[in-house]
């Protein structure tokens, strides 16, 4: 397997988000756990063929953290961030599956 900037860039945008699970669910082994698996499923997509994934991921991170931001506050952050990086996984998918 080649390592390339890219699959490292997927490999962590879902190690980050796995870390951040893990925050929410417990203590450090929770953190350290989930991130790993959120590694392993980054270079799984990569290999697959998902390299525009995580971009769609992290747009949608992103934009959906600031509109919770905007609209409710700082406290919400964190939901609008992993509702919108839902969305930016299930678009990617749609995007996918229709263009080819």
């Amino acid at each position: 397997m080649k390592v390339t900037p890219a699959s490292l860039f997927g490999a962590g945008v879902t190690g980050v988000t796995g870390a951040v699970i893990g925050s929410i669910v417990g203590g450090p082994l929770w953190v350290v756990t989930v991130a790993a698996i959120g590694v392993v499923i980054g270079v799984t997509v990569w290999r697959l063929g998902g390299g525009f994934f995580p971009l769609y991921i992290t747009a949608g991170a992103l934009s959906g953290g600031l509109l919770a931001v905007y609209l409710q506050g700082a406290e919400v952050a964190l939901l609008g961030a992993a509702a919108g990086g839902a969305m930016g996984g299930f678009i990617a998918v749609n995007v996918r599956m229709f263009s080819s």
